[in-house]
């Protein structure tokens, strides 16, 4: 049993043993480990994902765990040639929405994409920032065609052109936002959406099936989106003794 909902605009589960009591987001644990012995791989809520969303997923990679989004990094070097530790100051960035929060805490390597002296003629990958893999070629279009002349680099010929909205703050330190509000936009997709998968206390039980992907603004929060903490379930690794016989040898 895991906490989401069994039937269509049903929050609090069904009338009798079938009910699983919680119409919201529910303590870790609440529930019976599976058959591995984990807690919380099902249900209650739905996880955020590494991946920067893109539709469209090449089959031809996709059976060797595809990957979109990542950044090569590396540990950050020094002058002196030690390991650059953040010891007394804390690293902040600014969200998209003005919020300001913390990236990196004391205590934390340092880290940095791979520069471009150390990709050079790498043969697994060319750059450090891949999260556009495959974006831009001709067929990404949704204006493609293949017998045309025109420049494909044009970015409003692109298949992703999603909005950018921008804010800063000014000499005094008030939030000034800018709003994109232009009409020949094509998309909401950019390298800020992330995948997330599974379902939740607000998805029927479609959201489960771990093919499933969708995606939302990674700086934004829902009270039905987190990360899976999964358990070990308590006590021994297994649920039944060791079924070795006694006395017989394992190669």
């Amino acid at each position: 049993m895991a906490n989401f909902k069994q039937g269509k605009g049903d929050y609090g589960g069904i009338a009798g043993w079938s009910d699983d009591g919680a119409d919201i987001t529910a303590q870790v644990m609440s529930y019976k480990p599976n058959d591995l012995g984990l807690y919380d791989m099902a249900g209650n809520v739905a996880e955020w994902v590494a991946d920067v969303y893109r539709p469209i997923v090449d089959d031809e990679v996709s059976d060797f765990n595809y990957y979109r989004g990542n950044i090569y990094m590396k540990t950050a070097i020094g002058e002196d040639g030690k390991v650059n530790v953040l010891r007394d100051s804390i690293v902040y960035d600014t969200l998209p929405t003005g919020k300001i929060v913390a990236v990196n805490l004391p205590g934390e390597i340092a880290m940095v994409p791979i520069g471009e002296e150390e990709t050079y003629l790498r043969t697994n990958f060319s750059s450090s920032d891949n999260r556009g893999y495959r974006d831009g070629d001709p067929g990404s279009s949704r204006f493609f065609d293949r017998f045309s002349d025109e420049d494909e680099e044009d970015a409003n010929l692109k298949m992703y052109n999603a909005p950018k909205h921008k804010v800063e703050r000014d000499s005094v330190g008030d939030l000034v936002r800018q709003y994109d509000k232009s009409n020949n936009r094509t998309s909401l997709i950019n390298d800020e959406v992330r995948v997330y998968k599974g379902g939740s206390w607000r998805d029927r039980a479609y959201w489960l099936d771990p093919a499933q992907r969708r995606y939302m603004p990674q700086y934004m929060a829902t009270d039905n989106i987190g990360f899976r903490c999964a358990m070990s379930r308590v006590g021994s690794k297994s649920k039944t003794k060791n079924k070795t016989p006694r006395g017989k040898k394992v190669r």
